[in-house]
């Protein structure tokens, strides 16, 4: 069985599924996106992937949450396998964000967190496989909405003209290294071969989005109450 321990302050929230099984094979293991549907890159082969972030607002008011819907889109003709979290704080995390070039900040006291995933027997090369990984076919996108809060990103704390942008990678390491394993697969590298598809490997830079950060009128108005 596959534990999961988290304490994270971001969290990614799941879309609908918006398209059918890739295929029975999949089907059996149930590999499921957040979302499909029909930016800057720097794959190891050829551009095979398009990040893109939408903020739901680029607005907002300071110290407010920031939502942004992640799109990764598969702009190459094959289907490529993807990590199934897009956005996890205290995981090695396929994609960063960053607010840059913002007015000068206060020194913020820093949050910690912990998160651990566990295999056991009772797992199969199956189920850690779909636990870690899902397909994305050519055309199509894998989405989710990660909610940026001002503990975790705390220029959200300060008013001010801040850049959003993004990067994500991935090894294209499919040897279910991300959990701690305690039992092993013996012919694992045997079972990975034998895949239908590769996973992506490589670099992108999401697109650009400048996202206001404004003081609401009676925070102004008590900075300048004597």
């Amino acid at each position: 069985m596959v534990s999961n321990i988290r304490g994270c302050v971001l969290k990614a929230h799941h879309s609908p599924l918006l398209a059918t099984v890739v295929s029975s094979f999949l089907t059996l293991w149930g590999f499921q996106p957040f979302a499909l549907g029909s930016p800057q890159t720097r794959d190891t082969k050829k551009k095979q992937i398009e990040v893109r972030l939408i903020p739901k607002k680029k607005t907002i008011k300071v110290g407010e949450a920031l939502e942004v819907r992640v799109e990764i889109w598969n702009v190459s003709s094959k289907s490529l396998f993807i990590r199934k979290a897009v956005y996890e704080l205290c995981q090695l995390s396929p994609l960063s964000l960053r607010l840059e070039l913002g007015p000068p900040m206060k020194p913020q006291p820093g949050h910690g967190c912990s998160d651990d995933c566990i295999y056991d027997a009772k797992d199969s090369f199956a189920t850690r496989l779909a636990y870690q990984w899902t397909i994305l076919p050519a055309g199509d996108f894998f989405g989710t909405v990660v909610t940026m809060d001002a503990d975790t990103f705390p220029q959200l704390n300060t008013s001010g003209r801040w850049r959003l942008r993004g990067t994500y990678e991935s090894t294209g390491d499919l040897s279910l290294a991300l959990c701690f394993n305690t039992a092993p697969i013996h012919d694992e590298k045997e079972q990975i071969k034998g895949l239908p598809y590769e996973a992506w490997q490589g670099a992108v830079d999401t697109n650009t989005i400048w996202i206001e950060v404004v003081r609401t009128r009676s925070s102004a108005m008590g900075r300048k109450s004597p």
